[in-house]
């Protein structure tokens, strides 16, 4: 950037804007919070800078000033990973260690001091591992509490809170994994070869292990809260009839199947369709299927029928069949040179029925279609064959050609 940019227009608005954003930061951090604007105190003058400034806004002409959404964004951007780090104390520190012991360990290495380069490296593999323990005996924790904890509290809603808790640990780990940025991590390793395969190689194989892990108990408290949830419908349901009947000691229930008329939402049953067959293995009953069959009336036998004559063998011309062949490839070039003539697409059965040509309308496509075929790889180039077809049936993969549309791709000329 040259001198002259830095005294342009653009330049010199975003430094006075910056100003004022850190002139007011009190203001605009207690308005973050809640906090009203009081503009009598606040001076007009300065309303209308800060709201020319797109920092403040006033949504209407009642409500009072409001942040504008990308101060808004820019402050939640500042302090997000602050309330992370506060969630989760164990990284946020870790983090700060790591960044401690790296500096240290190049500074130790650009004065060619490696012994004490080599012990900070130790010190820095000690930090990674006692994070790596840390967090799995927190994952531990929530299997343990998977296994015991819940089998033991009295109540299903007792359980349901149990596992709300361990759903909140789980994010809180989930979100202090997600705090370890390894693109930071590669630029503070550097070219170091120890650093990274710290950093890099075993710490990122340690955090996948324990995202898998997360997972896996995210998954299990899901499926038990479902469980929960089955069972708290199925106990509501039960104590609702016992203060039915406590209610109601004398109610008996009726016999349905008595009834003359049955409520419709019971009588849902389909009707049945009953069918029979001889059961060839109960040999006690041989001898009652033998009267059965005994009974049965006696099948009439076929009338002979005298052997018809032989159809009549319709021998057609060799020379006629030629000359429909030759006239079906006539009709068929006169189809392309006039998709020639015209520059643009032409339904086969359209042009037929244009034509008035008597042809049968599926020997017509299959001759056009096989005219494509036939064409050489230049000519195929000319031309695009586009198939209309449809599925036979859903339950049938056959697919049935209803129509070809031959559409011209660039200019060519048939042989």
């Amino acid at each position: 950037m040259s001198s002259l940019d830095y005294h342009s227009e653009t330049v010199r608005q975003g430094i006075e804007r910056l100003k004022l954003l850190g002139r007011h930061s009190e203001l605009l951090m207690h308005s973050y919070y809640g906090v009203p604007v009081d503009e009598a105190q606040l001076g007009g003058r300065t309303v209308n800078q800060l709201i020319d400034a797109n920092i403040l806004r006033r949504p209407d002409e009642h409500s009072g000033l409001k942040l504008s959404d990308p101060v808004r964004d820019v402050i939640v951007q500042l302090i997000a990973d602050e309330q992370r780090r506060k969630v989760n104390v164990d990284i946020g520190d870790f983090l700060t260690n790591i960044r401690r012991l790296v500096n240290k360990i190049n500074g130790a290495e650009q004065q060619a001091d490696y012994q004490i380069s080599a012990l900070l490296q130790d010190q820095l593999s000690q930090e990674v591992d006692d994070l790596n323990s840390r967090i799995g005996g927190g994952i531990d924790s929530l299997w343990n509490r998977l296994n015991t904890d819940f089998a033991f509290v009295s109540t299903v809603q007792e359980k349901i809170e149990e596992n709300e808790k361990a759903h909140t640990q789980v994010l809180r780990w989930l979100d202090g994994l997600e705090l370890i940025n390894f693109k930071e991590l590669i630029a503070l390793a550097g070219s170091n070869g120890g650093l990274r395969h710290i950093l890099v190689r075993q710490l990122q194989g340690q955090v996948s292990g324990h995202f898998s892990s997360l997972r896996e108990v995210q998954s299990r408290l899901n499926e038990l809260m479902t469980r929960f949830r089955q069972q708290q419908a199925r106990n509501l349901l039960v104590r609702g009839m016992l203060q039915f009947f406590q209610q109601k000691p004398n109610f008996q229930p009726s016999d349905y199947a008595q009834r003359s008329h049955v409520a419709d939402l019971i009588n849902q049953a389909a009707a049945l369709q009953p069918s029979v067959a001889i059961a060839l293995d109960r040999q006690r009953d041989q001898q009652d299927m033998q009267l059965l069959l005994a009974q049965l009336p006696a099948r009439p036998e076929p009338e002979a029928q005298a052997p018809s004559s032989a159809d009549t063998l319709v021998q057609f011309d060799e020379e006629v069949v030629m000359a429909q062949r030759r006239a079906l490839h006539e009709d068929v070039l006169s189809f392309y040179l006039s998709v020639l003539d015209q520059q643009h697409s032409q339904s086969a059965l359209a042009y037929l029925e244009q034509a008035q040509l008597g042809w049968d309308p599926e020997m017509w496509v299959y001759q056009v279609i096989a005219e494509y075929q036939g064409l050489s790889s230049t000519e195929k180039t000319a031309f695009h064959l586009h198939y209309h077809q449809d599925k036979q049936g859903p339950f049938n993969d056959v697919w049935i050609i209803e129509d070809v549309e031959l559409q011209l791709l660039s200019e060519g000329v048939l042989a």
